[in-house]
């Protein structure tokens, strides 16, 4: 084709960039930019993403990128699959090119340890799935900020973000504004913690209640469009995971984040001493099964997650989630059966994130350290720890799994053993006394519109999911129906496979940054209810000039989606690659 040489409009574009997107049976195999003898083909990607029933923000912006590559002389495929396959083959089997999607972030910075550090380059889950390698100006700030002191930790995450901004590792979109679909009439407290961790739904209140200990009398209902929950309930399986809610009622950390700092749950106390920590935990703790909970346990865990065959001999196979804060913890010694005294690698800040893993029953998990295969798992080694759907789930949390309909509900009961129920030491006094209720109930439904509708008939108390952009129109119009709304550390992003040329070239992924227009995306796919950012660190954190685009911003004018041609084409000339007399990109 022949590329204008004007400025190319979104909607001109579109019927244009059609011609050019193929459905996928299958995955292009990363950036499929082969170079014939004579000819050089066109560059060719895959962009990996969720359907519009599942979430159509993702699409709204593939739709985007493709009419942006196709301005740039880059030839697209859009390949929407289940969020169960989008992970997995992400996190897991690392086969993809491109994929758009939502990582749940952290308002400490130092989740990006695990997300970006290249010594994680060849483990699965949300350790590196990127794939990148020895990049020093990356890695160093990323240990520096971890053992930094007296005020220096902020110029290592200064150093970071503009490592981010030079590496390109992903491209971050946007920080939406989350809201979800209440009712007042039974519950009320919504919003006053975040919806996004357990305690939103731990610290609600019962109307007309008599009290905190004698409320608990009814069944708390919540419409969810995550069918994975009804399926599996295994909080090492990171393709099923996306904010550990529901594991998180089930299982219990040492230390919870409570109003912004990290507070003792299992733990009573901790006290530190150089650079190790003691911990005592409760009295009294158990497991759902009503075998006691101690520090053997503790220690099982965090061997566990370090080595799922817990042999700690190669090849080891380390959990694919809560790897990076389990290696805060260089050791762990059970001093009785109530306390631990730790060997923390990192500040003190940042070492209490180590006791924000769930800790795992060892009489279960230990029978599940054996290796095994499974279809769908590319991995040359996986064990039943990562692969059981745990459906049958032994924890500590103060619900306990009753039962679930694949495809249709999940029901939690309220555990009256937990310490919560007869906490009266004046900690923790928001959740003291135990869940509002004595039934949590998990109803799936494939329609967003569906769980709305629920939620004014009375049939839901409040959606779980927070509501896509056309679904916040339909609550706001509806009669009995409120929105809870709060910001999120969760954030739109596109991730790109470093593994293979072109995408192993920072130049070329730079370019590639690019043309993403932010502003349009906030309207078009967002529909206002977004902050544009180009870091992933959480807007709203210590510096908002992390998000600035300090010359990586759209080329072309934002807000219109509209790209300027020779502009794009100059950048991945700059980066090494030329352009056929049909306008299209291509392999030296």
């Amino acid at each position: 084709m022949t590329v204008p040489t004007g400025p190319i409009g979104r909607r001109a574009l579109l019927s244009g960039a059609a011609g050019a997107l193929t459905a996928s049976a299958g995955c292009l195999n990363r950036f499929q930019a082969s170079v014939d003898r004579d000819t050089p083909e066109q560059v060719s990607v895959s962009i990996m993403t969720l359907p519009a029933d599942e979430d159509p923000v993702p699409v709204r912006i593939s739709h985007h990128l493709a009419e942006t590559f196709a301005a740039a002389g880059i030839d697209v495929g859009l390949q929407p699959v289940t969020a169960e396959k989008l992970w997995r083959n992400v996190l897991l089997n690392q086969d993809f090119d491109l994929y758009i999607g939502q990582h749940p972030g952290h308002y400490d910075p130092d989740y990006l340890y695990g997300l970006l550090h290249s010594r994680f380059s060849e483990e699965p889950g949300w350790q590196n799935p990127f794939g990148y390698v020895n990049v020093p100006g990356m890695d160093d700030p990323l240990e520096t900020q971890r053992r930094a002191t007296d005020g220096t930790r902020s110029g290592a995450l200064s150093a970071l973000v503009e490592a981010v901004r030079e590496e390109a590792p992903i491209a971050v979109v946007a920080y939406p504004e989350e809201s979800r679909a209440i009712r007042t009439d039974r519950y009320f407290g919504w919003g006053y913690r975040s919806l996004e961790s357990p305690l939103g739904y731990l610290g609600l209140q019962e109307r007309n209640a008599a009290g905190r200990g004698s409320r608990a009398a009814d069944t708390l209902r919540l419409g969810t469009m995550n069918r994975r929950v009804t399926h599996n309930l295994n909080p090492l399986a990171v393709e099923y995971r996306d904010r550990w809610i529901v594991t998180g009622l089930l299982y219990d950390p040492i230390g919870r984040y409570v109003d912004g700092g990290i507070e003792p749950w299992l733990a009573d106390n901790w006290s530190w001493g150089d650079d190790r920590l003691r911990v005592r935990l409760r009295e009294g703790l158990s497991w759902h099964d009503g075998q006691n909970l101690t520090t053997a346990d503790v220690a099982f865990t965090y061997r566990l997650l370090r080595d799922t065959t817990y042999t700690d001999e190669n090849p080891t196979v380390p959990a694919p989630c809560f790897r990076a804060r389990s290696l805060l913890v260089e050791a762990v010694e059970a001093i009785d059966d109530r306390t631990l005294e730790f060997s923390i690698d990192a500040s003190r800040e940042v070492g209490l994130r180590a006791l924000t893993v769930p800790v795992l029953p060892r009489h279960v998990w230990e029978e599940r350290t054996g290796l095994t295969s499974i279809a769908g798992f590319d991995l040359d080694n996986v064990t039943e720890a990562l692969v059981a759907d745990n459906m049958d789930p032994v924890g500590s949390g103060p619900l306990r799994f009753e039962a679930a309909t694949p495809d249709a509900r999940l029901e939690l009961v309220r555990n009256d053993e937990h310490f919560l129920v007869d906490l009266s030491d004046g900690s923790l006094p928001a959740f003291a006394g135990g869940p509002p209720y004595q039934r949590l109930v998990f109803v799936y439904s494939p329609s967003e519109a569906n769980i709305v509708e629920g939620v004014q008939a009375g049939d839901l108390d409040a959606s779980a999911i927070a509501l896509a952009p056309t679904e916040i129109r339909r609550a706001e119009e509806a009669s009995e129906v409120e929105l809870a709304t709060e910001p999120t550390s969760a954030y739109y992003h596109v991730g790109f496979n470093g593994r293979n040329a072109p995408l192993s070239n920072p130049r070329f992924r730079r370019a590639l940054s690019r043309l993403l227009d932010r502003e349009f995306l906030r309207t078009e796919a967002f529909e206002g209810h977004a902050t544009p950012a180009f870091s992933p660190i959480a807007v709203g954190g210590p510096s908002d000039e992390w998000h600035s685009g300090h010359g990586a911003g759209f080329v072309g004018e934002n807000g219109t989606g509209t790209v300027e041609p020779e502009v794009a084409h100059e950048l991945f000339r700059e980066a090494g690659y030329i352009y056929n007399e049909a306008g299209e990109l291509v392999v030296r």
